[in-house]
């Protein structure tokens, strides 16, 4: 019986141990290119933790900015062929902006916006 008893107990605590991370949704990774003037997202980013991965696949510096429902976040200047990633949970039906703040790039197009969906 003692042996039932602590199988049980051992049972419970491990399901409460992995609740947390079962109910928890898995953050949505979308890839920023950054070209010679040009900021392409992978794909709309949904409602809920958004893993933004910027990668630079020009010739001159750029930098991700990203602003929308109260908050902002943004990368480093990154070299030609660098990499940086940013993090931000975005909310269903805000507009978010994002552009390159190097220079006049954003005033050269390196600018866009997205609704989360």
């Amino acid at each position: 019986m003692k042996k039932l008893f602590a199988l049980a107990a051992l049972t419970l605590a491990l399901g409460a141990a992995v609740v947390p991370f079962a109910t928890g949704a898995p953050a949505q990774t979308v890839r920023v290119n950054a070209t010679s003037y040009k900021l392409t997202l992978s794909a709309k980013p949904k409602a809920g933790l958004v893993r933004f991965v910027v990668r630079n696949a020009s010739d001159d510096e750029h930098d991700f900015w990203l602003r929308g429902g109260g908050k902002s976040a943004k990368t480093p200047v990154l070299a030609p062929g660098r990499s940086a990633t940013i993090s931000m949970r975005v909310k269903r039906g805000v507009t978010y902006r994002f552009w390159c703040a190097v220079d006049d790039h954003a005033q050269e197009g390196m600018l866009g916006s997205f609704r989360a969906r």
